[in-house]
């Protein structure tokens, strides 16, 4: 659990390897100047020119000084360089670069396949949540597409439009830990990354155990949303990604 909560991709991960790198500089540093008190203090031998012994301990002093500024650059640059942090979810650009705040809609109709409504819809989240229990703040709908009422794909949104423990969340986490937490929690396997489309952001997909055999779970977030799919019926995860992109594309407003 300790180990799941830490985001690698965040800025706070990312400035605390920089300010580790250069902490563990000054303490170099330190232990340098500590070490050489000795040798760049030493006593004047007697009979010896004190001008001359003034310069010798000059010299050794500047020399202690080239290394630590040595020590504190070569410091400065791996710090810089290991500063890269992938952008807060709230941070996300479209495809084109844009900021964007997308709001979903789930449509009645996509890429063949049908929301179901009423007493299907009933039947499909009774079937498909099992007893569980889902937070008030997530939006669910269930798509048949082949017309036989039951569900083949069901969607599980989480909006910071509706739920600031959503915004909230995407001002301190990037998209890769979301994505790790989500599959994660539902014991995906094989996760692939694929192209997350014009609205940018991420998508992902992978496989998981249902009732019958593997599923696809997909999921996509942005700026504003974490939403994920399941694919009752499909496991190929490339064909997953394109039919989630498919409802992506038409629920986003």
């Amino acid at each position: 659990m300790i180990v799941a909560s830490i985001d690698p991709t965040s800025q706070a991960f990312a400035a605390g390897e920089a300010i580790g790198v250069m902490s563990a500089a000054a303490i170099a540093i330190g232990a340098l100047w500590w070490l050489t008190r000795s040798w760049r203090t030493q006593s004047t031998p007697p009979g010896s020119d004190p001008a001359q012994a003034v310069r010798a301990k000059r010299k050794r002093t500047w020399f202690i000084a080239g290394v630590t500024v040595f020590i504190a650059a070569a410091a400065g640059v791996k710090a810089a360089a290991s500063y890269d942090p992938e952008p807060r979810a709230v941070e996300t650009l479209a495809a084109d670069g844009t900021e964007e705040y997308p709001v979903i809609v789930l449509p009645e109709l996509f890429d063949r396949f049908r929301l179901l409504t009423g007493e299907d819809a009933t039947r499909a989240e009774t079937e498909a949540l099992a007893g569980r229990k889902l937070p008030h703040s997530m939006r669910t709908g269930y798509y048949d597409q082949d017309a036989d009422g039951s569900y083949d794909l069901f969607v599980l949104v989480n909006s910071a439009d509706w739920d600031p423990k959503v915004a909230e969340t995407k001002a301190t986490k990037s998209i890769e830990q979301e994505f790790r937490n989500y599959f994660a929690g539902a014991k995906a396997r094989g996760v692939t990354r694929f192209d997350a489309g014009q609205h940018g952001g991420g998508l992902g997909c992978g496989h998981v155990t249902g009732p019958d055999g593997d599923q696809t779970l997909c999921v996509w977030s942005d700026a504003a949303n974490l939403a994920g799919v399941r694919l009752v019926r499909e496991t190929d995860l490339a064909a997953a990604a394109r039919t989630t992109l498919a409802l992506r594309n038409a629920a986003t407003r």
